[in-house]
Formats: C-alpha cells, sequence, structure tokens
C-alpha cells in the first residue's frame, strides 16, 4: 500500500523496556531544564507499588517536551531517582551504562517476589466492603472509586499476565460480589461498569 507506515515504527518515548542505544553526552543547561520541570514528589524509590514503569512514563514525556534523545537519556535517568534506588544506581550502575541497562538493573532489583506476592494477595483479596471500612469519611462512589484505583494499581504492578480489561472486570466483580454493593442504587452500579469501560453482569 502506497505511503503506508512500517508495522512497526520504533518509539523511544513509548518503547518498555528500553532498547540499548550508544550513549550521547547531553549539555548541562538540558539537564538542568529537566530537574526543574520534573517532580521531586514523583522520583522513584523502589518501594513497593513506586512503579518504575508509570516513573518512566512521565519521564519519557519530559524528555520529549525538551528535545532530550533516546542515546541522552542516560544523561538524566539519576535524577529520577532517590532513597534506595538512588543508593543502588549510585553504588552498581556504572556512569557508563547506557540508559536500557540502567533500567534493567534497577527493575530486576527492585521488581522482586516479595512485592510481586504482595501485589497479588491484594489483587485477589481486595473488597468493596473492606475499602470501605477503610474509609469510612467517603461516600460511596468514592469508595468505588478507591477500589478502581487500587485494582487498576495491582493490575499494572503485577505485569503482562494480568493485562486487559477481561482481568480488570472479573476481579472487580469478585471484589464487589456478595457485598453490600448488591444492596446499593443502580446508579452506583452503572458507575462501576462505565469505570471499566465494560458490560458487568450482576446478580439481582
Amino acid at each position: 500500500v502506497p505511503n503506508r507506515p512500517p508495522d512497526h515504527v520504533h518509539d523511544p518515548f513509548r518503547t518498555l523496556p528500553p532498547r540499548w542505544c550508544r550513549n550521547e553526552k547531553l549539555n548541562a543547561n538540558t539537564i538542568t531544564q529537566f530537574s526543574k520541570i520534573w517532580d521531586n514528589n514523583k522520583k522513584y524509590t523502589g518501594d513497593a507499588y513506586d512503579l518504575l514503569n508509570d516513573k518512566i512514563r512521565i519521564f519519557f514525556n519530559i524528555c520529549w517536551q525538551i528535545d532530550i534523545q533516546e542515546g541522552q537519556f542516560h544523561a538524566v535517568f539519576p535524577r529520577i531517582l532517590t532513597g534506595r534506588a538512588e543508593m543502588f544506581y549510585i553504588q552498581y550502575v556504572d556512569r557508563n551504562d547506557s540508559f536500557a541497562n540502567a533500567y534493567l538493573a534497577i527493575k530486576n532489583h527492585f521488581d522482586h517476589d516479595v512485592h510481586h506476592q504482595h501485589y497479588y494477595t491484594d489483587w485477589t483479596t481486595t473488597t468493596f466492603d473492606r475499602t470501605r471500612i477503610e474509609n469510612p469519611d467517603k461516600d460511596l462512589h468514592e469508595v468505588l472509586q478507591i477500589l478502581l484505583d487500587k485494582l487498576q494499581l495491582c493490575q499494572r504492578a503485577l505485569g503482562k499476565n494480568f493485562e486487559g480489561e477481561d482481568a480488570l472486570r472479573t476481579t472487580v466483580i469478585n471484589a464487589c460480589r456478595g457485598g453490600s454493593l448488591r444492596t446499593y442504587d443502580l446508579q452506583l452500579r452503572r458507575t462501576l461498569r462505565a469505570s471499566i469501560r465494560s458490560k458487568c453482569s450482576w446478580d439481582n
């Protein structure tokens, strides 16, 4: 087909895990500009539920905005780390390593089985009723949104084997089934369906 773009165009501002790329120098002014834009409250810590890929997507967006190229990512990557993640980088990542290698070193170290067991436990045991008890000052719609936010975070943390709306829908239904949500108004249940962008079947 004439003028048809290639099926797989590499986009360095979207690709995870990142591909290896030779390091290029980045001028100090651009590094300073990046640091001013980056919200220090969003630095990656390595703690549970602080997901590296979530932070890298923010990182990519800022790099794209100020024209930091793929080969220059390595120069500003350390600027998004703090706490244990920053100390690991300082101690175990060579300053000449590529962004891809540094990313993999950080991810492999902090994305471990203990965290995954924590994520899976939350994914399978979180319920609407328990979320409501934990948030007594919230109305029902707010409780539902807190539940959905937590399960979506669990889903992202668990990775590719748990991706997709079907997996999220099934888990949300299980979290709400048999509990007090059954007794609440139809609008609340419609909100739940809309929030996961799929039609759910509920027992009457």
